[in-house]
């Protein structure tokens, strides 16, 4: 009998739950923010997360260039799957070709500067490119020796 009780109380809540967020959506859940996962509670969860913005002094960008100058990272154009690449002209915003895959920062450069832990890099063409690991473009960029 208990678990009876137990059954029908937990399929009444479920129904509930059911009839509840329908409602909530109507109530202008996803027009009001495009993307967002409706939810019981506010406020709304994006579901397209984005990075923040990438705003590095000169001097944090000569750490990142002390400490991925060590690295051997660079892209060669000699493999098959980054021969297509070869007229890549990288530039901030632009998508990186599937054939070259970015590497994750040191981790000593991570703690030093926390803002780059959302992100990956290349060196490729004499740059050091910070790439958005979520979309795949380029961030920030810079020679990967101080001029």
């Amino acid at each position: 009998m208990r678990k009876i009780g137990y059954r029908v109380s937990l399929v009444g809540l479920t129904l509930a739950v059911l009839a509840v967020s329908p409602a909530a959506f109507a109530q202008g859940g996803e027009s009001n923010h495009p993307g967002a996962v409706v939810q019981s509670a506010p406020p709304p969860v994006p579901q397209r997360q984005s990075v923040p913005p990438l705003h590095l002094s000169d001097a944090q960008r000569a750490q990142i260039q002390q400490a991925v100058s060590g690295k051997d990272t660079e892209v060669t154009f000699t493999l098959k799957a980054t021969k297509a690449a070869a007229q890549f002209a990288p530039q901030v915003g632009a998508k990186i070709p599937k054939g070259i895959k970015a590497h994750p920062l040191p981790r000593p450069l991570i703690y030093e500067i926390p803002e780059l832990k959302r992100y990956t890099y290349l060196k490729l063409k004499g740059e050091v490119l910070l790439v958005d690991p979520m979309t795949d473009k380029v961030a920030d960029m810079f020679p990967q020796q101080s001029r």
